[in-house]
């Protein structure tokens, strides 16, 4: 039986590791990710033969989802592995999280039949710096007369990077975010993530930054590396009572994103309106996500 169990803080540096050299653009393999989120949704780690493996667990201690292997090796021997893994805890093997290539690549390995299901509401969005830093062409100019109109309403703007100094900045936007929302931070899960994200913010190389209108922050926004071309945009939240935040330090942070060819905004969770305001911004890849089993 494969040995997994709960991310901790100490294998952060083992799954950047991993992440960088062998990840595909997707936000599951942002290390950050993996551990702040591990709870919410019962994320296990283990490693072998050279891969790390990830699997979505049950309460019953039993994976209903397996994440394609990572690393280098014999991957046929780890995908036999999981099998045998799941034959030993009593459960059928179920793969999730799939890219397409990561589908093609199984059904390769294992010359077997799979059923696969799109997983809707899962898949990431991801741009180019260049187009969400230069919003150029006729097809971004609403969002240039946006960003131009929070300009002229609010010429007592400035953008910061985090640091020490502004975290709790950042913070009471997330906070008031919350009460807009009519959320309540005692049992919202993303609020208690991303508190840990700063908790834990030089250790997890997070890089965010803050928008503020008259001193008042008004937009935080936050995340991490996935590999050396692809930033990882983890947490998002402006106040909309100041019209034009969220295209403001959008436009304002992807500025400071030196290096990195493409920048993944993660999923629309199956939101019809978040969903529109992904394709809003034109995205040059939608990385869709399979789950599949096989046909026994």
């Amino acid at each position: 039986m494969l040995n997994f169990r709960n991310p901790v803080k100490e294998d952060v540096p083992r799954l950047r590791e991993y992440f960088e050299k062998y990840s595909t653009m997707g936000c599951d393999y942002n290390f950050a990710n993996v551990y702040l989120w591990h709870k919410k949704y019962n994320i296990k780690i283990c490693t072998k033969d050279g891969f790390l493996l990830k699997a979505y667990f049950k309460d019953d201690n039993t994976p209903w989802g397996y994440c394609f292997p990572t690393g280098e090796g014999d991957i046929k021997q780890i995908i036999d592995d999981i099998f045998l893994d799941a034959k030993e805890r009593g459960c059928k093997v179920v793969f999730t999280m799939l890219t397409e290539a990561q589908r093609e690549r199984l059904v390769q390995l294992t010359d077997d039949n799979y059923s696969f299901e799109e997983l809707t509401g899962d898949e990431d969005y991801i741009y180019t710096n260049y187009d969400l830093s230069i919003l150029p062409g006729k097809k971004y100019h609403s969002k240039r007369n946006h960003i131009s109109k929070f300009n002229r309403s609010y010429p007592n703007w400035k953008f910061q990077i985090i640091n020490k100094d502004n975290m709790a900045d950042a913070m009471e936007v997330v906070e008031n975010w919350c009460k807009n929302n009519q959320i309540d931070t005692s049992t919202y899960d993303e609020y208690f993530a991303i508190k840990e994200a700063f908790e834990n913010y030089d250790a997890f190389k997070f890089h965010g930054g803050v928008l503020y209108v008259d001193n008042t922050p008004v937009a935080m926004t936050m995340g991490a590396r996935i590999n050396k071309n692809t930033f990882d945009v983890s947490f998002e939240k402006a106040l909309v009572q100041y019209d034009g935040a969220y295209a403001k330090i959008n436009n304002e942070f992807v500025k400071t994103l030196v290096g990195f060819e493409f920048i993944n905004r993660e999923e629309d969770l199956g939101l019809e309106t978040l969903r529109k305001s992904k394709l809003s911004y034109h995205p040059v890849v939608i990385l869709k996500r399979y789950s599949g089993e096989r046909n026994d």
